[in-house]
């Protein structure tokens, strides 16, 4: 049924005996998550039906061994994601307002009002004016939350309430939100809601005679990606609820995932049971100039990785994390692929990775000698030194099979960024941009940037002809990229201003203009 595809041999021989074992009282709670964890690689990339119908029974077990456990039990697995175990959790406002609304799980308020910073503080920023004063008459919080009608149990629910009033001022929100410091319990209200049962199939399942481990990789990044697949409601909101809970079940966050905008959601479905989800966020949450555009990887519908990109024109720095579960499979072939998407949809031409990918602060990226694995699939430091450095360790590595380089070479390479170019290109890098912009407002407007701000909006509104127009951030941002630059050509202009209309409902097509608007500066040189 399984064969050394699955690494048996590697695995601890308790594991091996529990995963055939069919009596649960052989079954050990500090060993079902490792246990779980197998079986979801076994369903990730199952040999056969066979494999699959084995791991799901075996999930299906250990599903109800957890859920049978007393609670002092269940304390051993808390923040492990499994079947019927607790979150201890601390999220933004907006991640805890999404998870309060589904229907998953229970969210908990852990802390008491008594330990909370002083709420009279940041209620006075949100209460109406008539309540407003009750927040200057010396209150503690708990005083304060029965003066204003809050019931223990409605304290969460009160407060995600109050900051929603500070909607229209997302980063202020953030800060004193943030303050709060809120710890939050996350209940499974069924097994759904569990790094097990969390899965968005939409295609057959990919069975496996063997992992791709060696392939062309610059083939494949060039290979056209399929039309993103086109979902009913039902199936986009499963996705969505996938992607979140992917999160959620391993206490991480993202800012693509909290502020995604499901406008802009694309998924598409590629080779060996591989679909990839694109996404980027809300208009009041987007970047200056360049897209976040944030993904999550799906191997036959589980979560397999997640991260995103930093897209400015032909550049884009680029994040990648594959739960830990989830390697040893085939990870360069799914790294490849989600190149290969970015690569294809959004005309990237040069992807750079930052240190911390491959060790910096990174003690699990020194010790798996990750920076090797970007350099397999054409990735060199950018610092000229360390790209000569890197390339005699690889020419050792050649000669020896047997060489490793030392944990000292290998933090010097976390130095620099790695880079990959896969078409020459000429383009600015996004700040050069922005440090002509800061020149500029101190040059011309001496440090006035609101001035600078309604000047240069002035400016491009009277070049772009236009009457109607809102002052958008996009509108601002081109506003003052093309005063910076002294642009006054109306092809120039026209590029910019369709970019202003594009940058907040759809990314796909402002990259598209990015790309022309660098075209036609490089022709105009």
């Amino acid at each position: 049924m399984m064969t050394e595809n699955y690494t048996l041999t590697a695995l601890p021989p308790r594991i091996i005996k529990l995963l055939f074992s069919e009596q649960r009282k052989s079954y050990k709670v500090n060993d079902s998550v490792e246990v779980i964890e197998v079986l979801l690689f076994m369903l990730a990339y199952p040999q056969s039906s066979k494999t699959e119908r084995f791991a799901k029974r075996k999930l299906s077990q250990f599903t109800k061994f957890l859920k049978s456990l007393n609670q002092k039990s269940k304390k051993n697995l808390i923040n492990s994601g499994m079947p019927f175990t607790e979150m201890n959790v601390q999220f933004t406002h907006d991640f805890l307002q999404w998870l309060k609304s589904y229907n998953g799980c229970k969210v908990i308020l852990a802390n008491k009002p008594e330990e909370l910073p002083d709420l009279n503080n940041l209620l006075y920023t949100t209460l109406t004016a008539s309540e407003r004063t009750e927040t200057s008459a010396g209150l503690d919080n708990v005083s304060l939350l029965q003066t204003l009608g809050v019931n223990s149990a409605d304290t969460l629910g009160f407060l995600l309430n109050e900051f929603n009033r500070l909607n229209h001022v997302p980063l202020v929100k953030d800060y004193l939100f943030d303050s709060l410091g809120l710890q939050c319990i996350l209940q499974p209200v069924s097994n759904t809601f569990s790094l097990a049962y969390n899965q968005f199939l939409n295609h057959p399942v990919f069975y496996h005679d063997a992992f791709i481990k060696k392939f062309d990789h610059e083939k494949l990044i060039a290979a056209s990606v399929p039309s993103p697949v086109k979902l009913n409601m039902e199936a986009m909101n499963q996705l969505i609820v996938a992607i979140k809970n992917a999160m959620a079940l391993t206490n991480r966050e993202t800012d693509t995932v909290t502020y995604m905008d499901v406008n802009t959601l694309r998924y598409v479905e590629l080779e060996r049971g591989i679909s990839v989800a694109v996404y980027g966020m809300t208009p009041e949450r987007q970047l200056p100039f360049e897209s976040y555009m944030g993904y999550t990887l799906f191997k036959n519908g589980y979560p397999c990785a997640y991260g995103g990109s930093w897209i400015f024109g032909k550049r884009a720095l680029f994040g990648i994390n594959i739960f830990d579960w989830f390697r040893g499979g085939e990870s360069g072939y799914v790294f490849c692929q989600l190149l290969r998407v970015y690569r294809q949809w959004f005309g990237v031409d040069y992807f750079e990775v930052e240190p911390y990918q491959y060790g910096q602060d990174n003690p699990d990226g020194i010790k798996s000698g990750a920076f090797w694995f970007y350099y397999r699939y054409g990735f060199r430091p950018v610092d000229i030194a360390l790209k000569t450095l890197a390339k005699k360790e690889a020419e050792k590595i050649m000669k020896d099979k047997n060489y490793r380089s030392s944990e000292k070479t290998l933090l010097r390479f976390t130095e620099s960024n790695i880079a990959w170019t896969i078409q020459p290109f000429t383009q600015m890098k996004i700040d050069v941009v922005t440090k002509r912009i800061s020149a500029m407002i101190q040059k011309r407007y001496r440090g006035n940037r609101l001035k600078a701000e309604e000047e240069s909006v002035s400016r491009f509104v009277k070049l772009s002809e236009v009457k109607n127009y809102d002052i958008t951030p996009s509108l601002v941002e081109v506003a003052m990229w093309s005063n910076a630059f002294e642009i006054t050509d109306s092809e120039l202009i026209n590029i910019f201003s369709q970019m202003s209309a594009a940058k907040t409902v759809n990314p796909y097509q402002y990259q598209q203009l990015l790309l022309k608007l660098f075209e036609v500066l490089d022709k105009k040189r």
